[in-house]
């Protein structure tokens, strides 16, 4: 059975492939990117989330513009290593992950 640093662990990967998730499917809609407030995007309330993006930024899996015409929006975009990751962590079975820490926490409770 997992520790709990293990499904700490398990929640933080799947929350970054969350992200990656909805974003490739941005990316394959009319539009390729999803314009959001910085206020959402800079999670100063959601560290979790904040240190996610921060994360997916500093590996190169996404991309935060400034939109023209709109200093308090941001335009993020999943870039190609970004959908090459998502695509093989989908494929293996590892973008699906948080389903094994749901099934320990079941148990847990």
């Amino acid at each position: 059975m997992p520790d709990d640093l293990e499904i700490v662990i398990k929640e933080r990967i799947q929350e970054r492939y969350n992200i990656l998730a909805e974003l490739y499917s941005i990316w394959f809609s009319e539009s390729e990117s999803a314009v959001v407030p910085k206020s959402a995007f800079y999670q100063t309330e959601h560290i979790e989330k904040h240190r996610a993006i921060t994360y997916l930024s500093d590996r190169k899996y996404i991309v935060v513009d400034s939109v023209e015409n709109d200093v308090e929006m941001v335009a993020i975009t999943i870039t190609s290593n970004g959908i090459d990751f998502y695509e093989q962590g989908y494929l293996s079975g590892k973008a699906k992950g948080f389903q094994v820490v749901s099934d320990v926490k079941s148990m847990e409770q």
